[in-house]
Order: structure tokens, then sequence, then C-alpha cells
């Protein structure tokens, strides 16, 4: 684990404190590294924002060009635009089901509303690797 000591003599261990080398997301008011951690679940939850408002521009941009041609589209054309229609809805149901939650257990750890310590591992190792390979 990466630790070092900083003034007042206190330690920053910004791995965390199990086995898993993974930044430390679960942070409280009194950690040293807790500015950063906010700020970086700030910044993962606008990247979701701005991933989610892109897909659904997407979405309404390729539904209202179907809609303006004024020949038919082909069995082939419609398979496809249901495709990229149905790749997008599922990258935006698993960013909404990863982020929100673990952005929400954060924000009631960092307030001291629950002890989320024990779900440390389980963010790490499953439901974020999961959604990095949906992606």
């Amino acid at each position: 684990w990466y630790q070092r000591r900083v003034r007042g003599g206190s330690k920053v261990e910004f791995y965390g404190n199990d086995g898993v080398c993974i930044f430390k997301y679960l942070v409280s008011e009194r950690d040293p590294q807790h500015i950063f951690s906010i700020s970086i679940l700030l910044v993962n939850f606008t990247c979701f924002v701005f991933i989610t408002v892109s897909y659904l521009i997407i979405h309404s941009k390729t539904t209202k060009h179907s809609r303006k041609t004024k020949t038919k589209m082909t069995t082939a054309q419609k398979k496809r635009q249901r495709k990229i229609h149905t790749k997008n809805s599922v990258i935006i149901t698993t960013d909404f089901l990863c982020w929100i939650p673990f952005i929400v257990v954060c924000g009631l750890h960092f307030s001291a509303v629950i002890d989320a310590s024990p779900w440390y591992p389980i963010f790490s190792i499953i439901i974020l690797p999961i959604n990095s390979g949906i992606n």
C-alpha cells in the first residue's frame, strides 16, 4: 500500500486498507484525501451525465432522420437502427445501474449516514469491472 506521512504525523493510505490495490473511494471527512476522492466522484458523475445526454441525442437524431427519409427503410436498415438503439440503451442502463448507486453509497458513507466499508471489494472487484467490460 502506498502510505506517506503528512504534517501532524497522520498517514495517507491512498489505495485503501484492503488487499485490493484500487483507489479508495469510500472516505470520511477525517481522511486527508477526501477532497480528491469527492472530486473524482463528481467527475465520474459529470461524465455519466454527459454520456447519457450524448446517447439520448444520438437516439433522437437517428429516429428523426429515419422519419424524415421519404424512401422506405429496408428490413436490414431497420434491423441496424434497432441494434444501435438497443446497444445505446444497454450502455446507458448499465452505466446508471453501476455508477449512480456507487456515487450515492460513497456520498452516504462520506456523510456518515452508513458505513459502506464492507461494500468496497464488491464495488471494486465485481460491479465496476462488469460495467467497464459492458462498455
